[in-house]
């Protein structure tokens, strides 16, 4: 085997791994990536990245200045929930009653779904059941010339009777 051709896939691997690879790994975090994750304090609901009150100007300067000391993305937005609480995160962190909220729509489906199929099913037997015994009785409600005749002789007697 030639050692040119053993390199090359080796090289394609290695091209493909590089592509792959997020870049923001290697690229130095910036304010607008930090901001996106919080909300203003000073405006409730309006994103930090959006807001352009006093307020905004603050927290994006503390940003600034954390991101010079080479703090990370999440030692940042955890001084923010230290300072104003999980309400300045622009997403409900995953945990404590919040993961309630997350997971109760998927705990619902998966009791959910499996309960539907049980009662339709269950429906439908009972639908089957009572079609049976309409049949049962449609069958044995049809009766011979002899019986009839005997019913009739029967009930022509009681009416004479009275």
């Amino acid at each position: 085997m030639n050692n040119k051709t053993g390199i090359a896939p080796l090289l394609l691997l290695a091209l493909l791994i590089l592509l792959l690879v997020p870049a923001t790994g290697f690229a130095e975090l910036t304010q607008t990536e930090v901001s996106e994750s919080l909300l203003c304090y000073a405006c409730p609901g309006e994103p930090l990245n959006i807001d352009r009150c006093s307020g905004g100007d603050q927290m994006r300067a503390v940003i600034s200045s954390m991101l010079a000391e080479g703090k990370s993305k999440p030692e940042i937005l955890d001084y923010f929930v230290a300072r104003f609480g999980d309400g300045i995160l622009t997403t409900v962190p995953k945990k404590g009653f919040n993961l309630i909220a997350y997971m109760g729509p998927f705990i619902g489906l998966l009791i959910g779904i499996p309960l539907a199929i049980f009662i339709i099913r269950r429906w439908g037997s009972a639908g089957r059941k009572q079609v049976a015994e309409e049949d049962a009785v449609e069958r044995t409600g049809t009766l011979d010339a002899e019986t009839r005749q005997q019913i009739e002789k029967e009930l022509s007697k009681l009416d004479e009777e009275d």
